[in-house]
């Protein structure tokens, strides 16, 4: 069985990026995650205690989210790396960080940056 805590779509006003404009003025950006973790006993018991709390992922998210970052890919490893020391019994992580609007003249909606590692990945890196 795999059980998995999931949270879509979350908007964030940061400010990522390379240009200056973007340091200044920031953007909006979406955040997916999806935490591997054997939930089994949160099943049978109901028991928050017995989960991993989805608002406290979304306080890490967010606090990480403040700071400014040239690069996406950045802010992803902080993300991840603050959710591996707040919760080391995290088996994967799976995240995805889109830029919405990014500042490129196409008609685009999204630049992106995803990742799906294990903790003996992370661990390894």
């Amino acid at each position: 069985m795999t059980t998995k805590i999931c949270l879509k779509n979350i908007k964030f006003h940061s400010y990522i990026g390379c240009f200056e404009e973007e340091k200044i003025i920031g953007q909006l950006f979406s955040i997916n995650i999806n935490i591997t973790h054997n939930l089994s006993t949160a099943m049978l018991i109901d028991d928050i205690n017995d989960t991993i709390n989805y608002q406290n992922i979304y306080l890490i998210i967010a606090e990480v989210m403040k700071n400014k970052y040239n690069l996406i890919e950045r802010a992803a490893y902080k993300i991840i790396d603050e959710l591996w020391l707040a919760y080391p019994q995290i088996e994967n992580i799976e995240l995805e960080i889109n830029k919405l609007n990014p500042p490129i003249k196409a008609d685009i909606e999204s630049a992106a940056f995803y990742i799906y590692i294990s903790k003996n990945e992370w661990e390894s890196m």
